[in-house]
């Protein structure tokens, strides 16, 4: 007989290749209530952390290119220590302002004070920053003197008559090229040319124009120089740092580079281990105050989302905002220990070893109690490093346990150290996979983004033409144009503007970044979505538990699903009595 033929008619992809469940990431990162709490959670932040710089005294904060040369030294081991660089760049940023004030004339010696008096207040108030805004306003007093001889040279330019009229009567320019009959577009040839003296001062005016604009450039340099002196706000530089390795991660991801000096693990190293580190090390008290902030800020806003995820992956369905804020108000002692304990867990050890090793500083017997113990100290290491590991990678998974299982905080640090070590290369291919998928969307949302402002800017410019005092066009002195795709943030120059335009200025530069956070939102959003996923196929292949699967609260007894016509099942439990049945009656033979 011959064999019945099977002919099939689909593939399910995702039951085949259940890593294709990540590509489902940017959907559900898109959804408007995630995109609401990631820009909650990078505002609070955000907010918290200017907050912080705002208060800061001037000499803790940090200088110029301090996070690169912590770098330098940490990855490729730059000549020298750090606090010495440090220490060198800021006596040297003490000279430069000390040569500032004896420029402007502004810290003078006082009647009757001795020269090395009057040197040491100098020095004194150099390193204090004091007068810096006597600084800026004599800048702004020089470019104002400057502005005013350009126009009184001009007045007297063009109020001398002729302005060597007689000799560009007949003065063709041989280079100007020769007018085309066949372009419709190309200007009309010009019978007549322009009266000398017309011509003379549109030049003239051209010239005075120009002056006016390098005069304002140059006073703009100087009144940045003259900020630098202030301190750069330490969250300010490990924001920019931070933002800066995320956009080369997925630059790196693109390009499939992943193991080279500009490679997505360099970044990664960069990410998760320079900046903090330098945080932490360099600047321990901000970075503590930070760290709750930010803590506060990942639990709270952090959780809702993981939350709302959750559902959405496993049952197709949403839940309110209110209700995963309810969901992460009620778990939020563990959201915020979970990624805690396993780092005290570490110090606590550390430190007993530490005091341990105090005996060793005892004469004769110290050394040999350290050699004889010295077996222990090993196993503490080996706890500790197990322990990094475990947290390093399942630091992602601790979240997404707590949202789908309603569990607590050791809940998700035995879940996420129990997959990862369970299925490391797993966790690992899952890992690489989310990170090209949110590279390659991270870049196309950017860019989203980009054209957005681009084409803003074109159209708004075309019915906004006047000019700022600087003589340029006012849009782009209000609003740098977001030229090339990397453009998304700008400073304002406040001094090429007055009192309306600078307010118009910043009303601007709000909705703009407001625009830009949403860039920021999506990257929060995606994370916690992609990473949620990993957690369900993690738990489907170590605990062979189904995809759908999620915790539901009582409270969570109204979803709207979120594909129209999509049937919501509750299900109950019923007690129901045995009946006996009777079996139906054998078929007749064929």
């Amino acid at each position: 007989m011959a064999d019945d033929g099977q002919v099939i008619r689909g593939i399910n992809w995702r039951q085949a290749f259940p890593f294709t469940h990540i590509f489902r990431s940017f959907r559900i990162a898109i959804h408007l209530s995630k995109l609401i709490l990631g820009l909650a959670l990078f505002l609070t932040v955000y907010l918290g952390g200017s907050i912080l710089d705002g208060i800061w005294p001037v000499h803790a904060r940090g200088v110029g290119g301090e996070v690169e040369q912590y770098e330098q030294i940490a990855l490729y081991a730059a000549p020298g220590p750090f606090s010495a660089w440090r220490d060198q760049t800021n006596r040297d940023l003490d000279d430069q302002y000390a040569a500032l004030l004896t420029q402007y004339n502004i810290d003078q010696p006082q009647e009757g004070q001795s020269p090395d008096d009057a040197h040491q207040k100098l020095l004194d108030d150099a390193h204090n920053r004091r007068h810096i805004s006597d600084i800026e306003q004599a800048i702004i007093d020089e470019r104002n003197k400057d502005v005013s001889q350009i126009e009184s040279d001009y007045q007297k330019e063009i109020s001398s008559g002729d302005n060597g009229a007689a000799e560009n009567t007949a003065a063709p320019n041989p280079l100007a090229p020769a007018p085309d009959a066949n372009n419709p577009l190309a200007a009309p040839a010009i019978a007549t040319p322009a009266p000398p003296g017309e011509q003379a001062n549109l030049d003239a005016a051209r010239q005075r124009d120009l002056a006016i604009a390098n005069t304002y450039d140059q006073a703009w340099q100087e009144y940045q120089s003259v900020e630098m002196f202030k301190g750069v706000g330490l969250f300010k530089m490990f924001y920019q740092y931070e933002t800066q390795q995320i956009t080369r991660i997925a630059r790196a991801a693109v390009r499939n580079d992943w193991l080279s000096r500009t490679g997505v693990l360099t970044y990664l190293y960069n990410f998760f281990a320079i900046g903090p580190v330098w945080l932490i090390w360099e600047h321990t008290i901000f970075a503590v105050l930070f760290i709750i902030i930010f803590l506060f800020a990942w639990s709270l806003f952090g959780g809702a989302i993981s939350r709302i995820a959750a559902v959405h992956v496993a049952r197709e369905e949403k839940i309110s905002v209110r209700q995963a804020m309810n969901f992460a108000v009620g778990k939020m002692l563990s959201f915020a220990s979970a990624p805690v304990i396993p780092l005290l867990i570490v110090l606590v050890i550390g430190l007993i070893v530490s005091a341990v090793a105090l005996i060793g500083n005892i004469p004769e017997l110290g050394p040999i109690v350290i050699g004889a113990l010295f077996a222990l100290a090993l196993l503490a290491g080996f706890v500790i490093t197990l322990v990094l590991l475990g947290t390093a990678g399942g630091f992602n998974l601790m979240y997404p346990t707590i949202a789908v299982e309603g569990s607590d905080s050791f809940d998700a640090i035995s879940r996420s150290f129990s997959y990862v070590y369970a299925r490391p290369w797993r966790m690992l291919f899952y890992t690489a996979v989310a990170v090209v998928y949110g590279a390659v969307t991270y870049l196309f949302v950017h860019m989203f983004i980009w054209m957005m402002l681009v084409i803003t800017h074109h159209f708004v410019g075309i019915g906004l033409f006047v000019n700022a005092s600087d003589k340029r066009d006012l849009l782009q002195v209000m609003w740098p144009s977001p030229n090339y795709i990397g453009r998304l943030t700008y400073p304002i120059n406040v001094l090429a503007l007055n009192g309306g335009e600078k307010i118009g200025a910043y009303l601007i530069k709000f909705w703009v970044m407001l625009l830009v956070s949403f860039l920021a939102a999506f990257t929060i959003s995606l994370y916690f979505s992609a990473n949620t996923i990993i957690y369900f196929l993690m738990r489907n292949e170590v605990d062979a538990t189904e995809l759908d699967d999620v915790y539901i609260e009582q409270a969570d007894d109204e979803l709207e699903p979120i594909v129209p016509g999509t049937t919501v099942v509750t299900t109950t439990t019923v007690t129901v009595e045995a009946v006996p049945t009777t079996p139906p009656p054998e078929a007749p033979p064929a």
